[in-house]
């Protein structure tokens, strides 16, 4: 495994994992196995491996276990502003974690918000946003009930 020279690691221990190109790690830890695509961003996040975060990611504030993967432009997003009377508050992050937990899949383009847990291996679909815990061995998709996944 490898770490790219464009890579940027702020502040954060890697494993033996692979960072590709143009790719920011700030204080997180980065496990054994992982593999971390193009232009991802990770922010305050805990990655076990092996685990796959491709291209174009954003994973802020989050917990990820083993045999996760995250999908091409998918954002695991664990922080927020709090909305008062007068709005959303400006620079006033609000810290609330994502957990994925083992063997979770998101799919390309999902959207994890702040506070949910991806059951272990649950499957958000390409292009949903999630915005409660999504259980064990469930698939959740846009424009569809949650479903239990056949075995």
């Amino acid at each position: 495994m490898a770490i790219h020279d464009t890579a940027m690691i702020e502040n954060s221990d890697v494993g033996d994992a692979e960072i590709r190109e143009y790719v920011t790690v700030h204080d997180s830890e980065i496990g054994d196995g992982v593999q971390i695509y193009e232009s991802a961003s990770i922010k305050k996040a805990e990655i076990a491996g092996p685990t796959d975060v491709n291209a174009n990611c954003y994973v802020e504030n989050a917990r990820l276990g083993e045999r996760v993967q995250v999908g091409p432009n998918a954002s695991v997003v664990g922080v927020t502003h709090d909305l008062t009377d007068a709005g959303m508050e400006f620079r006033n992050d609000a810290f609330d974690e994502v957990v994925l937990e083992d063997g979770a899949f998101v799919g390309s383009g999902a959207v994890v918000l702040p506070g949910v847990t991806v059951g272990e291996d649950a499957v958000v679909g390409a292009g949903t946003t999630v915005t409660e815990d999504v259980s064990s061995e469930c698939v959740v998709r846009s424009g569809a009930e949650t479903v239990a996944r056949e075995l």
